[in-house]
Parts: C-alpha cells; sequence; structure tokens
C-alpha cells in the first residue's frame, strides 16, 4: 500500500493498492512525518482486514494521530465505534484534540466523549469526599431513595423530571460541539447542578470516539454494563490502547483484592460504635500467626479463612450481606467511609466461585501486622475480550517483546499482527552507555558496591550540563546509595507522596539539581519533561522484584502456560521499567540526552534483545568521557 498526500491542505490521505484508490483518510496536519506513514497503513490495513495490531513505537513517532485518523475515518464510513483507552489523563486531551481537529478541518459530523468514572465526575460535596466502595454504594442508594438533586436535573425520577432533563440535556449538547474536557463538562455541571457522569454517557451514546480509561473495555463488570447502557457493541468496536505495556499489571492488579490487620481493626471499631460486638481484629491475628509459625509468608486456602473469622450464624455470603447492612447504616449515621462496607466486598471477592480468574491467597506478616491478598495471576480471562472487538490496536514505546504481549493478554495468535517501528529522532541526539563493573545483584548489595555507584553517580552529575534524573530499583537501594553521595541538592521522591509534592519536586527540579527516583514510579512513566529538563538519565540497575510467593506463582503460571515463566513473569517486566525510565530524557525531536544503564547485566543477551535497536549504545567501565564527547559534539 502507498499513501498519496498531494493536494490542497484539506485533502484527504489516500491510500492506494496496486494503483487502486483503497481509502481516503482523514489526517488534521497538512502531510505526514515521514516515520507515520507505516504505522497509517498497517493500522487501516488492521481495522479493514478485522485484525488486531500490536505496534512497538517509539516516543515522539505522534502515534495518536496515526491511529485516530484511520480509525475514525473507517468508524465513519461503516458506523463503527472508536475508543481510545489511556491511563493518562495528558493523553485523553491529545486525542480530543485529535478529533476536534478532524472535525474541523473537514466538517465532519463527529463527537467524542472525554468519559471518566461517576466517582471522579460527582459534584456532590459529600459523596466525592467517601472511597471507592463507600462512594458507589451511597450513590447507588441515594438515587434509589431519589435524594439525588443532581441526578434528578440530569436524567429525572419522573416522567416530568425526564422531560425537564432532557431539556437541559439539549441545551448541554448545543454547547457541547465535536468534544470537550471532562474538566470542563464537570464544571458546566456544577454550574446547571446536574450529574456530570448522566451528561457523558448520554453523550457517549450519541459518539463516533469514547476516550476512557482501560478498566472501561478491560473489566468484564464495568464493560457490559457500559456497553449495555450505550446500546454498543464490542464486535462494532475499534478499540486502540495506549501505554499498553502497562495494560496486564493494571488487569491484574484490578482483578485482585486485599485485606489486613489494620483494616479489621478500623472494622471492629466500627461495628462498636453501632452497638454490636465485634472480634474480626482478634480471630484474624489469632489464626494469621498460627498459619505462619516461623514463615514470613504462605499460601493459604479459602475455607481456612472463613472458618477463622465466621461463627455458626452466618456463611460467607450471609457475612457479606450483613456487613453491607452494617456499612449502610454507619455511612447514613456518620456520613463518612464505611470499613464495613469495604470488608463487604473484599468478602464478595475472596468467595466468587464464579470467578475463573487464576489466581493464589497469600497471608504474609510485615512487621507486626499480617496481610491477606488473593492475587490474580492472569489478565487474559478479561482482556482476551478484545478478539471480539471489530479491530484492537494496541501501542507502546515500550512493547517488546511483541510475543510476550500478545501471549499474556490472550490476543488470538492467528488474528494478530505485530510491528515494530523506528524512533522518529536522529540518533546523534541520544547516546546510550551500559556501565561495566557495576550491578544491584541481590548478593552484590553491600555497603562497599552502594559507595563506588554513588561516587561515580555525583561524578555523572557533576559532567552534565543541566538536569540529571536517577532512577533506583527501589526505594531501599536509592537510600543507600544516597546516603554516600555528595552532590547538592538531590531531589528525592518518598513514598506515597501527594500529587502535590510530586508538583513542588517537579518545578525545582526544572530550576535546578538532581531528581531522584524509582523505576515504575510515577516519575519514571507517569511524566513527561517536555522542556528538556533531563540532560542524563541514569538507571541504576535492574527493577527486578523481590522474590515472593507471588513472583514465584507468577512465574510458575507463565512457564506452564507459554515455557516462557521466568521471562515473563519476572525479566522482561524489570527491563520494560528501565527502558520507560531512560525513555523520559528525549521527549520531542530537538532534545539531546544520555542515558547511562548502570548495570552490567544490560549487555547479558536475555536483557539485551529488549534496548532500542535503532539508538546508539556503547558499554564502558567509565562514562565521563562518552560524556564530555557527547556535550561537546
Amino acid at each position: 500500500m502507498q499513501i498519496e498526500q498531494a493536494g490542497p491542505p484539506n485533502s484527504f490521505l489516500t491510500l492506494h493498492h496496486k494503483s487502486i484508490r483503497v481509502a481516503q483518510i482523514y489526517f488534521r496536519h497538512e502531510s505526514l512525518r515521514k516515520q507515520q506513514e507505516n504505522l497509517v497503513k498497517d493500522a487501516y490495513s488492521a481495522i479493514e482486514n478485522e485484525e488486531n495490531l500490536l505496534a512497538h513505537a517509539p516516543v515522539g513517532l505522534g502515534k495518536t494521530d496515526a491511529l485516530l485518523s484511520p480509525a475514525v475515518s473507517y468508524a465513519l464510513e461503516n458506523n463503527k465505534t472508536v475508543f481510545f483507552l489511556t491511563p493518562k489523563i495528558s493523553q485523553h486531551r491529545i486525542a480530543l484534540d485529535v478529533v476536534r481537529g478532524l472535525a474541523r478541518k473537514y466538517g465532519l459530523d463527529l463527537r467524542a466523549v472525554d468519559l471518566v468514572g461517576r466517582r471522579y465526575s460527582c459534584i456532590d460535596p459529600v459523596l466525592s469526599e467517601q472511597d471507592h466502595e463507600g462512594f458507589y454504594q451511597a450513590c447507588e442508594r441515594k438515587r434509589k431513595r431519589e435524594e439525588c438533586h443532581f441526578f434528578r436535573n440530569a436524567k429525572g425520577y419522573s416522567r416530568l423530571e425526564e422531560a425537564k432533563a432532557d431539556r437541559l440535556f439539549k441545551e448541554v449538547l448545543k454547547k457541547y460541539g465535536c468534544g470537550m474536557n471532562h474538566e470542563d463538562l464537570v464544571e458546566l455541571g456544577r454550574q446547571k447542578e446536574a450529574c456530570p457522569y448522566e451528561w457523558m454517557t448520554k453523550i457517549a451514546a450519541r459518539s463516533n470516539v469514547i476516550i476512557a480509561d482501560y478498566f472501561h473495555m478491560m473489566l468484564p463488570q464495568i464493560r457490559d454494563v457500559l456497553l449495555s447502557r450505550l446500546k454498543k457493541k464490542i464486535s462494532d468496536s475499534i478499540i486502540i490502547v495506549d501505554e499498553a505495556h502497562n495494560l496486564s499489571r493494571r488487569v491484574r492488579d484490578q482483578l485482585s483484592v486485599s485485606t489486613n490487620s489494620f483494616f479489621l481493626r478500623k472494622l471492629d471499631k466500627e461495628l462498636r460504635f453501632l452497638g454490636m460486638e465485634s472480634h474480626f481484629y482478634s480471630k484474624f491475628n489469632r489464626w494469621a500467626r498460627k498459619e505462619l509459625g516461623r514463615a514470613r509468608e504462605k499460601l493459604v486456602s479459602r475455607e481456612s479463612f472463613f472458618e477463622a473469622i465466621s461463627n455458626e450464624e452466618y456463611a460467607p455470603a450471609e457475612l457479606a450481606e450483613y456487613l453491607e447492612s452494617c456499612g449502610e447504616g454507619f455511612m447514613e449515621a456518620t456520613g463518612k467511609r464505611s470499613f464495613s462496607l469495604k470488608f463487604s466486598r473484599f468478602l464478595q471477592r475472596w468467595a466468587d466461585s464464579r470467578d475463573t480468574t487464576p489466581s493464589v491467597n497469600i497471608l504474609r506478616k510485615k512487621r507486626d501486622s499480617f496481610f491477606l491478598s488473593k492475587k490474580a495471576l492472569d489478565p487474559s480471562p478479561a482482556t482476551s475480550k478484545i478478539n471480539s472487538a471489530h479491530s484492537a490496536i494496541l501501542t507502546s514505546g515500550t512493547l517488546l517483546p511483541l510475543e510476550m504481549h500478545r501471549d499474556v493478554l490472550g490476543l488470538d495468535a492467528g488474528n494478530t499482527q505485530m510491528k515494530m517501528y523506528t524512533s522518529p529522532f536522529r540518533k546523534k541526539n541520544k547516546l546510550n552507555i551500559i556501565l561495566e563493573g557495576f550491578t544491584t545483584k541481590y548478593s552484590r548489595r553491600e555497603p562497599g558496591e552502594y559507595k563506588r555507584m554513588a561516587a561515580m553517580l555525583d561524578k555523572i552529575v557533576e559532567t552534565t550540563p543541566g538536569g540529571t534524573a536517577l532512577f533506583f530499583p527501589s526505594y531501599k537501594v536509592m537510600d543507600a546509595v544516597l546516603s554516600f553521595m555528595n552532590s547538592r541538592n538531590l531531589l528525592v521522591q518518598r513514598e506515597r507522596m501527594k500529587p502535590s509534592e510530586i508538583g513542588d519536586l517537579l518545578k525545582s527540579f526544572r530550576k535546578k539539581g538532581a531528581l531522584c527516583a524509582v523505576q515504575g514510579g510515577s516519575l519514571s512513566e507517569g511524566v513527561d519533561f517536555c522542556q528538556g529538563e533531563i540532560k542524563t538519565a541514569v538507571v541504576v540497575g535492574v527493577a527486578l522484584d523481590e522474590m515472593s510467593l507471588e513472583v514465584e506463582s507468577l512465574i510458575d503460571h507463565y512457564d506452564t502456560k507459554f515455557g516462557r515463566g521466568w521471562d515473563y513473569g519476572y525479566l522482561y517486566p524489570a527491563v520494560i521499567k528501565a527502558i520507560q525510565a531512560g525513555g523520559r530524557a528525549i521527549r520531542k525531536e530537538t532534545d539531546r540526552a544520555v542515558v547511562v544503564y548502570m548495570d552490567e547485566r544490560f549487555r547479558w543477551k536475555n536483557y539485551s534483545p529488549l534496548l532500542p535497536k535503532d539508538e546508539r549504545f556503547v558499554s564502558a567501565p567509565d562514562p565521563l568521557p562518552y560524556l564530555e564527547n557527547f556535550w561537546e559534539e
């Protein structure tokens, strides 16, 4: 296939196959970037042939335009709906800008919705302060009792109110245009005292493009309800998944559930407030101590936990129902979040015999508390549903190895194309250095090694003409290395920092200093450094998960299923974190940066295939001469 771009500024991209015109593709810019052309062609081909596409596409390629343009063009011609799924709110805005640009340039009858969850769009001052379980329970109860003023104005409880709500919605739709950021729609809802979420779903039912988070289409209990409400079918959907390297882990996390000693102590306190005797905390701790003995963690059965906390009065399902009613009573009496309600949800999911997701039940001790988790091992029972879509395109700048993501997500191997695209940035603008003689292997984690690392990091910070970002494999290793560093103005990410604190840290970094963060954290994946702040990024070690029952179970599961347990369950996810962290340094065409991989294992044959193949790499025991030469070029 070839793409023809000739014509006036508002002309189509024309896709040809053997001189025959195949399709006209809307594109908001005057021309394609060189590297975008293959992605546009492959995306349209996958959509037209009802296939899946896994696209490893580096940053700067213009993925959002290159994927939404053919998807929207095909959807309008064939009455399909495009779902653009991304975990990043910033990407919601970019996707919406693409759709607006297409509509404006071609005068299209096109509408997109920026869809967020009911909780995140709630304007009720009391409900919006609840936690996840508390919010949805309280919201549902308030709507059923016809007490929500905002729901009344957005949807209505009677025919008269519904008619009034419809008139208001038509006014909103006139202002809405092609698309509106969810923040703006929420603000409009606040002005009109009407539920923004109800408006969002009404607009979504009338939209060609739905921009949402992963969970809207990947979690069965949410996806099925949403599609039913929108009167849309997955078979008529084109699904685009951005940042798809995170999809497996995020879905597994959503399918997992946990509780702990601290939580059960709060539960007892809540039930006693309601005038009931409660001993969940003591029963749980007594059972946990007996189960673990001297062990740090152990696999446990579902039944043994129920036997420990239940009594003759309630079966597990009845206990969950009883606690749910207690939680409702507590919230109604106090307006506060309910631990009874949260524990009820835990029991329901812990005991759900219909759940076929492979999982393990793990009891562990940390300091003086006990933690009980049901950990999902496999996302594919949920994610494989995208095989039923008209077409699905999954993309990321770190999607290697492609076959791992295909296998783990349960994509149909016979109907999934796998493609790699080259970086649009000039090779001379980036240098990757694999540092020999250093490692964070567990056998080498001792003060002498940390001291050597600190001395080298001090030299790298001093040699770099601008900001340096240091990405460590864990907070523990970071603290150990930083204790030996002498560099001034180290800006350190701490565990559980608030968004406002992260924002302050970034503001300080943009002025001066060395940013110290962890691989896999918000600063190594969720933040775009678009102002060229990072001149040198140092990936300190490999962020391999500490070996545990969960990790061992994950390795065993993927070994049984694919014969690739060590790679899929342990090694590859860690290397992907490293590449994501190193990728923070180059975000646009004019950026220049050095990425130092401070661990000799990146040279090993089971690590190196995942590193970017179209970039410059050197291996050396001393990076300083290379750094100096790079900045003198």
